[in-house]
C-alpha cells in the first residue's frame, strides 16, 4: 500500500468512526468514541475513552459475530443524568447474534453501561458497570453473563431476558434490583447486596442456586413460578429472605435476620400453591416460613429465633422441625424435635398446642425443663384448650415444674412411647377418648398417668410416682400395664373400667382400686394395703394377689369374685370392705386362698354367696363367714 493511500484510509477511518487496522494483529483497535461496529470481527479498546457529549452511545454494535475486548480500559459517559439517551456499549439495529463484550469498565452513561438486550447467544464477562442512569447490564436471550460487577446504577445491576446463564456477578448498591431476569435462566453463584429493590428478581422456569443476597431494601430472592431455588444465603433484607409464588422447589437455603420488624419479613414466603419448601434454615427473621395459600409442602426446615416460626393458611402439608423452646403450634400438621431441647426459663411451657389435627413427634429426643422444683408452673407439652386429633409420641419429657404432658383438653388423641419422668406434677394427663400406649412415667411428683373418660391405657410402665401409677377415667380400658412403688395406688380406675393383665407391686396403698369395674387377669403383690380393692358392682376374676400388707382382695357390694389366687397376705385373702353391712349381694366363688391370716373373711356381713372356694394354711382361719350368708362346697385342707 502506498503512503498516500494509507493516509487517506486513516483519515476516512477517523471520520467514519471505524477503528484502525494494524497490520498482523488480527484485531481492530478502537481509540476513540463514539464508535460504530458494522462488521463481524474482533475489536479491542486500546486506551481509556471518555466523552462529554450527550445522547450518544460510546460504542454501537450493528453486526453479528463480534468480539469486543475493553482490554481493561474504561468507557466513561457524560454522567448518569446528562441527556436522555446513550449507553456505554449498545447493540442496535435489530437482533444480533454471537456478541462477546468483556474486560473493562463502563460508567457514567445516561442509560446502560451495556445495552445488549437485542443480542442473542452472546457473552458479557468481566465488566465493571457502575454509576449509570439505568441498568448496569441489559442482556438479550441465551446470553452468558459472568464475573461482572454492577454497582450504583440507578435501576438494576443486571437486567436479563430469557435463557441466560448469570454466574459469579457482584451487584451492589443499585437503585432497583441487583439482578432482574425473565424466564428459563440459570442464576448461580452471584452476590447481590444493598440494592434498592430485590437482590434477585426473576420470573419462571429458573434455577437460582448458590447466590448470596444481603441487605437489600426489599426481598433477597423473589421468583414467580416453576423455579428451583436452592443453596442460597439471604441475610438482613428488609423484606423476605426468599419469596416465591407457585410451583417452586425451595431447598437447602439459609435465610437469616430478614424483615424490618413488626412481622414484615419471612425467611421464606410462599404467595401461592404447590411449592415444596424443604431442608432450609431460617433464623432470626420476623417469621420463619409464611404460607399465604394452601397445598404447599413444608418439611425438614430448621427454624430458630423467629418470633413467628410458621404462619400458614389452611390445608398445607406441614412437617415442621422444632429447634427451640418455647414453641407454640398454631397450624395443623406434623411437628418434630430437631434434637434435645432445654428451656431454662421458669413458669413457661415448653411446647403449646393451640390447634386441632397435630402430630408432635419428639423424634427420640428430650424436652427438658428447668427442674421439677424451679418456679411455680410450666408444662413440658400443653394443649391449651379443647382440641381434637392430637398425637404426641416418641421421646422424653422431663424436669418440668408441673406436668410433663398436659393434654387434659385433648380429645380423640394419642399419647404414645413417651418417657415422662422427674416432673413436679403428673407425668401424662389426657382428655376423653384417648389412647395412652407404651409410655414410661417415673419419679413424677403426682400421678404417673391420668386420663379422662373412655380411654385405652395399654402397655405403659408407671412407677415411683408421688401419686397413683395410673388414674383412669370412667369407662376406660386399662390393660397390660406395669405399676410399681407408687405412693398411692398402682391403678385407680373410675366406674365402668375394664382392668386386665396388669402387674401392680409395692405401691403405697392398693395395687388396683376400681368401682363398677371388670378386674381380670392382674397380678398384684406386695402392696401397702390391698392387692385389689373393688367397689360396687365389680367383677374380679383370675387375678393373683400375693404378699400384700392387708387383704389380697376386698370388695364392697354386688360384686362377683371368682377364680382368683390370694396367697400370703397380711390380713384376709378375700374380704369385704365394709364387713358390718348386710345384704351386700356378693358372689365369691372358686377362689384359692392360702397362707394368709384369714382365707376368706365375712363377718358380720350377710347376704353373700360363698361357693367352691379352696383354703389352706391360713394362720387364723380358713373361712370366717357370718351367719346369714350362703356357703356351698367351700373346702379347707
Amino acid at each position: 500500500m502506498s503512503k498516500s493511500l494509507k493516509t487517506v484510509l486513516i483519515i476516512v477511518t477517523l471520520f467514519s468512526g471505524v477503528g484502525l487496522v494494524w497490520a498482523g494483529d488480527g484485531q481492530i483497535d478502537i481509540a476513540t468514541i463514539p464508535y460504530t461496529i458494522t462488521s463481524p470481527g474482533s475489536y479491542i479498546v486500546v486506551r481509556d475513552l471518555a466523552t462529554t457529549q450527550t445522547n450518544i452511545n460510546g460504542i454501537t454494535i450493528t453486526a453479528d459475530n463480534v468480539t469486543l475486548d475493553l482490554n481493561g480500559h474504561t468507557l466513561a459517559g457524560p454522567g448518569p443524568t446528562a441527556g436522555s439517551t446513550g449507553s456505554g456499549i449498545a447493540v442496535s439495529g435489530g437482533t444480533h447474534y454471537n456478541i462477546t463484550i468483556c474486560n473493562g469498565t463502563l460508567r457514567n452513561w445516561r442509560v446502560c453501561g451495556i445495552d445488549a438486550s437485542s443480542a442473542e447467544n452472546s457473552r458479557i464477562e468481566a465488566l465493571h458497570c457502575y454509576n449509570n442512569g439505568y441498568h448496569g447490564i441489559a442482556a438479550g436471550d441465551n446470553t452468558r453473563i459472568s464475573k461482572n460487577t454492577c454497582q450504583s446504577n440507578a435501576s438494576c445491576g443486571i437486567y436479563a431476558l430469557s435463557g441466560n446463564t448469570i454466574t459469579e456477578n457482584l451487584c451492589t448498591q443499585n437503585g432497583d434490583d441487583g439482578i432482574l431476569a425473565t424466564d428459563g435462566c440459570l442464576i448461580e453463584g452471584n452476590t447481590s447486596s444493598s440494592n434498592g429493590g430485590c437482590g434477585i428478581y426473576a420470573q419462571s422456569g429458573l434455577t437460582v442456586v448458590g447466590n448470596t443476597c444481603n441487605s437489600n431494601n426489599f426481598v433477597g430472592i423473589y421468583v414467580i413460578s416453576n423455579n428451583n431455588v436452592s443453596g442460597n444465603t439471604c441475610t438482613s433484607n428488609n423484606g423476605d429472605g426468599i419469596r416465591v409464588s407457585a410451583r417452586c422447589r425451595v431447598t437447602g437455603n439459609t435465610a437469616t435476620n430478614n424483615g424490618a420488624g413488626a412481622s414484615t419479613g419471612a425467611g421464606i414466603h410462599a404467595l401461592a400453591q404447590n411449592n415444596q419448601i424443604t431442608n432450609n434454615t431460617c433464623v432470626g427473621n420476623d417469621k420463619g416460613i409464611d404460607l399465604d395459600s394452601a397445598n404447599n409442602i413444608v418439611s425438614g426446615n430448621i427454624l430458630r429465633g423467629n418470633p413467628t416460626p410458621v404462619e400458614a393458611a389452611q390445608n398445607n402439608q406441614l412437617d415442621i422441625l422444632i429447634s427451640e423452646l418455647p414453641y407454640t403450634i398454631l397450624h395443623p400438621g406434623m411437628y418434630r424435635l430437631s434434637g434435645d431441647l432445654y428451656l431454662a426459663a421458669t413458669d413457661t411451657n415448653g411446647i403449646t398446642i393451640s390447634v386441632d389435627n397435630v402430630t408432635l413427634d419428639l423424634n427420640g429426643h428430650a424436652l427438658i425443663g428447668p427442674g421439677k422444683t424451679a418456679g411455680s408452673s410450666g408444662y413440658g407439652i400443653y394443649v391449651s384448650s379443647t382440641h381434637y386429633n392430637i398425637a404426641i409420641r416418641n421421646g422424653t419429657v422431663r424436669d418440668w415444674r408441673s406436668y410433663g404432658v398436659h393434654g387434659w383438653r385433648a380429645e380423640n388423641s394419642i399419647f404414645e412411647s413417651l418417657r415422662c419422668y422427674n416432673n413436679g406434677g403428673i407425668g401424662i394427663r389426657t382428655g376423653k377418648n384417648c389412647k395412652v400406649i407404651g409410655n414410661t412415667c417415673s419419679y413424677n411428683g403426682g400421678d404417673g398417668i391420668v386420663t379422662n373418660d373412655y380411654c385405652v391405657i395399654k402397655d405403659n410402665a408407671s412407677s415411683f410416682n408421688g401419686g397413683n401409677g395410673i388414674y383412669a377415667g370412667i369407662g376406660s380400658i386399662v390393660t397390660r400395664n406395669s405399676c410399681g412403688e407408687n405412693t398411692i395406688c398402682g391403678i385407680y380406675s373410675g366406674s365402668g373400667c375394664t382392668v386386665t393383665y396388669n402387674v401392680c407391686w409395692d405401691n403405697g396403698r392398693h395395687g388396683i382400686s376400681g368401682d363398677t369395674a371388670t378386674i381380670s387377669g392382674n397380678a398384684c403383690h406386695d402392696n401397702g394395703d390391698c392387692g385389689i380393692s373393688a367397689g360396687i358392682g365389680s367383677t374380679v376374676k383370675d387375678n393373683t394377689c400375693n404378699g400384700n400388707t392387708n387383704n389380697g382382695i376386698q370388695v364392697y357390694s354386688d360384686c362377683h369374685v371368682m377364680l382368683n389366687n390370694c396367697n400370703g397376705n397380711g390380713a384376709a385373702g378375700i374380704t369385704l370392705e365394709f364387713p358390718s353391712l348386710t345384704d351386700l349381694d356378693n358372689a365369691i366363688q372358686n377362689n384359692m386362698v392360702t397362707d394368709n391370716a384369714y382365707g376368706i373373711a365375712s363377718t358380720p356381713a350377710t347376704g353373700n354367696l360363698f361357693s367352691g372356694n379352696v383354703a389352706s394354711g391360713n394362720t387364723v382361719a380358713d373361712f370366717l363367714i357370718a351367719a346369714g350368708n350362703t356357703e356351698i362346697n367351700n373346702i379347707s385342707y
